[in-house]
């Protein structure tokens, strides 16, 4: 949905030999779950994929190697912080350039390594401790973010 209308669909796989993993049909520099991000909501938790964003009732790219400047734009009329939260793969590691470039902040929270994005962590840990380590892992400081993904995509991760 946008602006409470319907503007396209996505429907992903549940078998991991399957390919692709998503089928879609969406407009150019659409923002998944954008309608949901009402006044009331303090900051805007942003991902590559649309279950995590599910997870965490925050807004995805539909994978984040698509940033587009239509993309930038809905995200900053939203008027408040966005906490961008990486994919641990290439993808991820490239658009955490992007997210400080955007002045977002890039969480990349202490959790274990098998945790590749937030569904992975929502399945690990709860909904409720994967939200707060993502808000108390959020870093604003390009020098901070480039130091903490070194952890974070380290060469086993990627």
């Amino acid at each position: 949905y946008y602006e409470g209308r319907i503007v396209g669909w996505i429907a992903r796989t549940v078998k991991k030999d399957k390919k692709p993993k998503y089928l879609q049909e969406v407009q150019p520099g659409f923002v998944f779950n954008i309608d949901e991000q009402r006044p009331s909501k303090v900051f805007c938790i942003l991902c590559e994929g649309p279950i995590d964003a599910i997870h965490v009732e925050g807004c995805a790219l539909g994978g984040a190697h698509s940033l587009s400047k239509q993309q930038q734009m809905m995200l900053a009329r939203l008027n408040k912080p966005i906490i961008f939260v990486p994919d641990r793969d290439v993808v991820g590691r490239d658009t955490i350039f992007k997210a400080i470039e955007n002045g977002w902040q890039v969480s990349m929270p202490d959790w274990n390594k098998s945790c590749k994005d937030i569904n992975d962590a929502v399945n690990l840990y709860g909904r409720l401790y994967t939200l707060h380590s993502i808000v108390s892992a959020a870093e604003e400081s390009p020098i901070k973010i480039k130091l903490r993904a070194k952890k974070w995509f380290s060469s086993k991760n990627i």
